[in-house]
């Protein structure tokens, strides 16, 4: 199966691959690049879409995979940081949850409302980048824990911590944000 005309995909497609691409990596910039990369990608290889999806669909792997490859770059380029845990160990008492910050379920309409987006990124900006570029393959991709810890060059290990700081942060931030401790 052939492609759409390249030259109407960034009409068709460019909207939403950049929406997806700047929810990952937080930087209009960065998103823009992503998206030239995916495009020209998708241009080299049309030839070889076989129509088993959408197009869409397969401009999105395409930035998927060039979104893995920027993290991959990051990780090379920049050392990670230690970081303070101090504020994050009140949330345990030893090995376990304390009773008082187990983590609450949120309601189902809140998660899926714009406005929690709208929090969950400014809750993601407030992250270091390595922090949320663990969360962000991880949680939000649902790429498995060997391939997150390979793609950001980290051990497992040390990819365990980075979403335990991701997690206990967005919660807090979330709480703080938008929703309040014990509401339901």
């Amino acid at each position: 199966m052939s492609t759409s005309d390249p030259k109407t995909w960034v009409d068709q497609h460019g909207d939403h691959l950049f929406r997806y691409a700047l929810s990952r990596v937080r930087d209009e910039s960065s998103a823009e690049d992503l998206i030239q990369e995916t495009f020209l990608a998708a241009l080299k290889s049309r030839d070889k879409f076989k129509g088993d999806s959408s197009e869409l669909t397969w401009m999105t792997g395409i930035l998927r995979n060039k979104i893995f490859e920027l993290y991959r770059r990051q990780a090379k380029d920049v050392p990670l940081a230690a970081e303070d845990d101090d504020r994050e160990s009140s949330f345990f008492d030893g090995r376990h949850w304390s009773p008082a910050e187990a983590p609450r379920e949120w309601p189902a309409a809140k998660a899926e409302s714009a406005e929690l987006s709208a929090v969950l990124r400014r809750c993601l900006d407030g992250l270091t980048a390595p922090v949320a570029r663990a969360f962000v393959l991880r949680e939000m991709e649902g790429l498995p824990a060997p391939e997150t810890a390979a793609a950001l060059g980290v051990a497992p290990a040390h990819l365990a911590v980075l979403l335990y700081r991701a997690r206990m942060r967005l919660r807090r931030c979330l709480e703080k944000n938008h929703f309040a401790p014990g509401a339901a």
